[in-house]
């Protein structure tokens, strides 16, 4: 492959790959933001609830009190006992009520019934909220006894009795009551009444406190939280358990407005903090809510508050990176051609040209030069391969002269240590054979009366076949005649070599099941099966041990191994254990496998090894000739 294709490759690759990383991190960081900003505007809205269920409470608390001054518990105790001396306390109260009708100056209250010392601590203490907050905090105010009958006045006039009203009936068998929000006409704003059953020491029934709170007054702290965490395209917004909107960037007429167009899903406790508000535009917004859960003595109203926020506010930045990424990887894949071009031009083909002149210097041809080059890194190596190729040239036909000066030096010595050899093995032949004979003799006559004479004639045996066995291997190497080819079977080779062998007691020899019939020299072919079942037998030494012979079939070939569970040979001599002169025992000549080798491929035939375990493989042609 060509330096420029790799330089563009992996320019263009490393640009691609900063692309995918940009793109895949851009929406991974938008994921993590979203969550961590669902996390925070979701703690933001618990904490804008809470503190809203808490300013109400604290507010309740603070009507609650009232109702324990003494002055109230001593005004409706004595009321109550007023009250309770009247005959026809029904019958009075709708004669005062009818009065009223036809005098619009009268006040329709029985006469000293209200207390106005106390109505008048009332009055006070809501102007200190009016002067405290700006505003009305309490629209009305009034205290009724037992009867229902108004005993402290706050505000404004009310009706006399009241014990009929629900906020009353609430008030006295729960402890409190708790109205709905609605706009009131008389007051001219939103608003909320509340019921306080008022009671004695003792916890007897004393009468009802009404209050009617402005809801100004009530989301005050509300309003503030909001001011504050109105930022960033986040708004905050109030709505009640209809899911009509009370505030949201003011206070709204909610009781004409519709549900928010998720309220199905925060009513029926579904995480909403991702949802697309505008199909057509899909504009994603971030919406998290926090329900009401009352705060101490406060259940709460079943408001919830909702933060939502738009994807513009805290995406807007990454798409700039995005983007920003995005063109980057653009111009640097468009620069990388720019540059493969550029390097395939000036660097490419000078280096093809070395190249070439390195595959032409390869195969023994030096008459290609490098042509010069605009880089001078280029034109230096250039001048260096030509020089070099020059070099080359001298030396490769010096050293030829001295390599055929050496094959000829080394041939002459082999064949002269050859002839040597093979005089001296045949001279040593005769010789040996006549010790033989003589052993054999003497071995007759003595066998059985002389134990000690029986064992040196023993170790003469032995002593001789080695004698014999090296010098065989010295002839069989030296001298090649030629092959007398014969058809004949493997197995009988295998029985007939295994017949000139002594087998020992602790080896077992499998022979194959399959038989096939070669062409060969069955003499040269019988040779090698004795070599090689011989360096198995040796290789297994005295241990118990198993060679196992197996014949296929492989086109026109036929495959023989054989394979022993001996000790195997140590890899330093695995690769030239068919070497002349290359041995593993001490008293082996190393010209055995040596000589197999070379009957095998006198054959055109081929033999390998390979330990784990020992196996010895020979490949003949089913027909040598």
């Amino acid at each position: 492959m060509r330096i420029s294709i790799i330089m563009v490759s992996a320019m263009f690759g490393v640009f691609l790959i900063f692309a995918i990383y940009g793109g895949v991190t851009f929406d991974l960081s938008i994921k993590e933001i979203q969550k961590l900003l669902a996390t925070r505007n979701e703690g933001f809205a618990f904490n804008i609830m809470q503190d809203l269920d808490q300013y109400i409470d604290k507010r309740l608390t603070d009507f609650k009190k009232i109702t324990k001054l003494e002055t109230v518990q001593t005004t409706l105790k004595q009321s109550n006992l007023d009250f309770r001396q009247i005959d026809d306390l029904q019958a009075t109260i709708k004669q005062k009520n009818l009065e009223a009708e036809f005098d619009e100056e009268f006040i329709p209250f029985i006469k000293n019934v209200e207390n106005d010392e106390i109505s008048k601590e009332l009055v006070e203490t809501i102007q200190f909220y009016k002067n405290e907050y700006g505003y009305d905090v309490v629209e009305e105010l009034l205290i009724t006894n037992e009867f229902g009958i108004n005993v402290v006045l706050g505000s404004r006039v009310a009706e006399s009795r009241h014990d009929n009203k629900e906020w009353w009936q609430v008030a006295k068998n729960t402890g409190l009551f708790i109205g709905e929000l609605k706009y009131r006409d008389e007051y001219g704003s939103y608003a909320t009444e509340f019921g306080f059953r008022i009671n004695d020491e003792n916890g007897n029934f004393l009468g009802v406190m009404r209050v009617v709170l402005a809801l100004d007054d009530m989301i005050h702290d509300f309003i503030n939280d909001a001011e504050i965490t109105n930022i960033q395209n986040r708004d905050v917004v109030l709505i009640d358990n209809k899911g009509r909107i009370i505030f949201s960037n003011g206070i709204q007429d909610f009781q004409r407005s519709e549900s928010v167009p998720y309220f199905d899903q925060i009513s029926s406790g579904k995480d909403i903090n991702t949802i697309v508000l505008d199909a057509d535009s899909e504009e994603v917004r971030l919406v998290s809510y926090a329900k009401s859960t009352g705060y101490k003595t406060f259940a709460g109203f079943d408001w919830i508050v909702l933060l939502d926020q738009t994807s513009s506010s805290f995406i807007d930045e990454f798409v700039e990176l995005r983007n920003s990424i995005l063109t980057m990887s653009i111009i640097g894949m468009i620069v990388s051609v720019i540059v493969g071009i550029v390097v395939s031009f000036f660097i490419t083909n000078p280096l093809k040209q070395l190249s070439l002149l390195s595959e032409s210097i390869s195969k023994g041809k030096f008459d290609l030069k490098i042509k010069k080059s605009w880089i001078n890194e280029i034109e230096v190596i250039g001048k260096s391969f030509n020089k070099m190729s020059e070099s080359l040239k001298k030396l490769i036909e010096t050293e030829k002269q001295l390599a055929e000066a050496h094959i000829r030096i080394r041939n002459e010595r082999l064949t002269t240590i050859g002839e040597i050899a093979a005089s001296m093995a045949h001279n040593m032949k005769n010789p040996l054979g006549t010790i033989r004979s003589s052993a054999q003799i003497v071995k007759r006559n003595t066998k059985g009366k002389y134990k000690e004479i029986d064992e040196v004639l023993d170790r003469m045996d032995r002593s001789i076949e080695q004698m014999s066995r090296q010098i065989d291997d010295v002839l069989n190497f030296v001298r090649t005649t030629p092959l007398n080819f014969e058809v004949v079977s493997i197995r009988t080779l295998l029985d007939s070599a295994i017949e000139l062998l002594e087998i020992p007691a602790n080896v077992i020899i499998e022979l194959p099941q399959t038989d096939l019939k070669i062409k060969c020299d069955s003499k040269k072919i019988e040779i090698v099966f004795i070599n090689l079942i011989l360096n198995s037998i040796q290789a297994i030494g005295k241990n118990q041990g198993r060679i196992s012979i197996k014949v296929n079939k492989e086109d026109n070939f036929v495959v023989i191994e054989v394979v022993d569970t001996g000790n195997g040979i140590p890899e330093e001599y695995l690769s030239r254990i068919f070497s002349p002169l290359i041995t593993t025992k001490e008293k082996g000549t190393g010209l055995g496998l040596s000589t197999c080798k070379n009957i095998i491929e006198q054959h055109g035939g081929s033999i390998s090894v390979k330990n784990n375990p020992t196996t010895f493989t020979v490949r003949l042609p089913l027909n040598s000739e």
